[in-house]
């Protein structure tokens, strides 16, 4: 879930539910609309922390799109970097870029190959480039194993690439084309979400049901916490996650949201929402939004102190 800077507006978008399409909610009124942005599959929503976000319209490998796009009209592209069938090309407001994350991966059809590509958008050109990833080869069960994220290091031209099912996402120097080193989580085997803070040098990532503080200049874990208890000897993962403050994190076997005080790393507060969440938004005024992991639908709460956190 993505959240406009000034709290009126969240979106969303669940593949099994809204497939190409954007859902969003007006936190005035608790008005929910649906937007139809392509035919893809599904999407995928990248944050900017500022009033813009980027969506990978998600199809079969033959085609791909990444559109720009502003939460004052979140239906309407203001630029598309887009790939199909082998061929390139940045159409629209190129400036917008510049606001948004360069780095996003997808399965892509080529005639030579089909596999998972690192897709970045060049500023300097601008262009759209493809990137293969040669270390993603036969040492992973590619059937069981997508390539799911890449997050930008600050300040540097690293990147960190995450994949399914995998404890040791990948540090990967985007000029000299090659990995630095695989990073270590919690050996959980859950599909990392990767998210650098705002306000602290940290690297906050999930690994299924274990949320872990990592320190940038060693990438060695800080902190780790256990947020999703097992039932009957199986592990239940987490759902995802924000962070600045207070970290909130949704539990859909436990029909809760939970918040992390970022700095002593220990739950404080918990809203109890029912159902199962998946996604979370947490507004400055403690309320939390989130969606029902199978139907989508909206859930909504308060979160409320533990006063023996």
């Amino acid at each position: 879930m993505l959240t406009n800077p000034d709290e009126t507006l969240i979106v969303s978008s669940l593949g099994w539910v809204e497939k190409g399409s954007l859902w969003t909610l007006d936190t005035r009124t608790d008005r929910i609309d649906i937007l139809k942005l392509s035919d893809a599959n599904y999407l995928s929503l990248h944050d900017s922390n500022s009033e813009y976000f980027s969506v990978v319209h998600h199809y079969d490998g033959k085609k791909l799109l990444i559109t720009a796009h502003s939460f004052e009209a979140p239906n309407e592209a203001m630029s598309k970097a887009v790939f199909n069938e082998g061929a390139t090309s940045i159409e629209g407001d190129k400036e917008v870029w510049k606001k948004l994350p360069k780095a996003y991966v997808a399965y892509l059809q080529y005639p030579s190959k089909s596999d998972s590509f690192l897709l970045y958008i060049d500023m300097v050109r601008p262009e759209l480039q493809l990137i293969d990833l040669d270390w993603y080869d036969s040492s992973y069960d590619k059937d069981y194993q997508g390539v799911i994220g890449a997050v930008e290091v600050p300040g540097t031209s690293q990147l960190i690439i995450s994949v399914q099912r995998d404890s040791n996402p990948i540090l990967y120097d985007l000029e000299e084309r090659k990995v630095i080193r695989k990073l270590s989580l919690a050996e959980r085997h859950g599909n990392p979400t990767l998210k650098f803070r705002r306000m602290a040098n940290e690297l906050w990532a999930d690994d299924y049901d274990t949320i872990l503080s990592i320190d940038p200049n060693y990438w060695k874990v800080k902190k780790y916490m256990h947020l999703q208890g097992a039932a009957k000897g199986a592990m239940q993962f987490i759902g995802n996650y924000k962070d600045e403050t207070l970290c909130a994190v949704a539990r859909p076997f436990s029909a809760d949201v939970v918040a992390i005080d970022t700095t002593r790393f220990k739950i404080t507060h918990c809203a109890k929402i029912g159902r199962q969440p998946l996604e979370v938004a947490l507004l400055s005024d403690g309320r939390v939004y989130s969606r029902d992991w199978k139907t989508g639908e909206m859930l909504k709460g308060k979160l409320k102190r533990k006063w023996f956190a």
